[in-house]
């Protein structure tokens, strides 16, 4: 398993629970790679040929591609084992965090903070598309506190999520937003933006990203649940990165008109609503000045997808706790933010390659061509990172 970047409230794993993490971050890349590899190949060959015998006709979209999919043995197997991984991922990790848990949180709450700040605030409340279910199965959520001051959520988040994707992102968990940052510095190299606001940082793995990309930039994180944010200060912290971190639902900001030049998320959308969405975007107009940039990567709308895909890229809001995913792959993106306030000639889309893993696709982007069809991206070496925004 590739090596996690320590850090000083990184919590340690004993020798036994290091190799069980190992076993299940391979076992999840297998059931992903190998075994979902093989679902295109049953669909093209068996299922897609069964459903055409029945009905007379292809299916016409993901939700008839469920159906038949989740009806053919090689199906079931596959969305079962990736079910039962994902749970794996967090049991693999919750014993050393319930161990950490009283004295990590005893050092998060003593830190004397040298290089950026945290501001909680009580009053922030939980909306309930954070409350109801736990996203990505994971236990507790973002938000759930089980005592004072508690910042554990945060440090399950940042072991499993590395656990979960097999380190492909890196030791720092975050090549996409070094993709997207490096992107925005390559792309408009006369944009200097003096101040950023990242939502929905959680811990702060996609905001210090843009610390490093743009030095003299001061930059804000925000995230509605209090655990995170208090472990994400304090990682920020450890690893010598400026960053102001809030206690803030992005749906109502508290900073005055016009306060940011950057504005920015990485894969959020998806886990809100769609008044939320809505309500979100209309603050990005808000909170940045005229000339401003507005920048999100999320998942990829399934309009132009075909059903197969659309199906694949889908799967996670029935079974991953994810259940406004499948209703923000199917927004009219531009209609959207539009409606938020920016200018239709403001608005752009691209899918950015992995700087990492494909850094010759991602030249050719950055230099001016754009990919139209939208792809599948989850773990690959192909992985492109669908990117959307406006400029006020």
């Amino acid at each position: 398993m590739p090596f996690q970047a320590k850090h000083d409230f990184l919590v340690e794993s004993s020798h036994d629970e290091l190799s069980r993490q190992n076993y299940v971050q391979r076992l999840r890349m297998h059931i992903l790679n190998q075994i979902g590899g093989g679902m295109r190949a049953v669909y093209d060959k068996r299922v897609k040929p069964q459903f055409e015998k029945s009905q007379g006709r292809a299916p016409k979209d993901e939700y008839e591609v469920h159906v038949a999919m989740l009806s053919d043995n090689y199906g079931q197997v596959w969305s079962t084992m990736m079910r039962s991984c994902q749970e794996m991922v967090w049991d693999s990790v919750i014993p050393a965090v319930e161990r950490a848990q009283p004295k990590l949180n005893e050092r998060i709450r003593g830190l004397n903070a040298r290089y950026g700040t945290l501001t909680l605030d009580p009053s922030v409340k939980v909306p309930r598309y954070v409350s109801a279910t736990d996203i990505h199965l994971m236990p507790g959520n973002y938000h759930t506190e089980r005592t004072a001051d508690d910042a554990s959520q945060g440090a399950l988040y940042d072991r499993g999520r590395f656990v979960y994707n097999g380190g492909a992102a890196g030791p720092y968990a975050d090549a996409i937003p070094r993709t997207i940052a490096t992107y925005i510095r390559r792309k408009w190299p006369d944009f200097k933006p003096a101040q950023a606001l990242e939502l929905g940082c959680t811990i702060g793995s996609s905001t210090i990203p843009f610390v490093d990309g743009f030095p003299e930039c001061e930059v804000h994180a925000a995230d509605v649940a209090a655990p995170v944010v208090r472990y994400g200060h304090a990682r920020a912290e450890a690893l010598g990165k400026r960053v102001h971190f809030h206690q803030m639902n992005a749906e109502s900001l508290k900073f005055a008109d016009g306060t940011f030049d950057l504005v920015y998320s990485i894969i959020m959308f998806h886990e809100t609503s769609t008044k939320a969405y809505r309500n979100i975007l209309k603050e990005c107009h808000r909170v940045l000045r005229p000339g401003g940039l507005m920048i999100h990567m999320e998942l990829p709308p399934v309009g132009d997808m075909d059903p197969f895909e659309a199906f694949y890229l889908d799967w996670d809001a029935y079974y991953n706790n994810e259940p406004y995913y499948l209703k923000y792959t199917h927004e009219d993106i531009r209609a959207c933010v539009t409606n938020a306030g920016f200018g239709n000639d403001k608005f752009f889309q691209v899918l950015i390659p992995d700087l990492a893993r494909s850094p010759q696709a991602f030249e050719a982007v950055v230099g001016g061509e754009v990919i139209k069809k939208t792809q599948v991206a989850r773990v690959g070496e192909s992985a492109k990172w669908f990117t959307y925004g406006a400029w006020k």
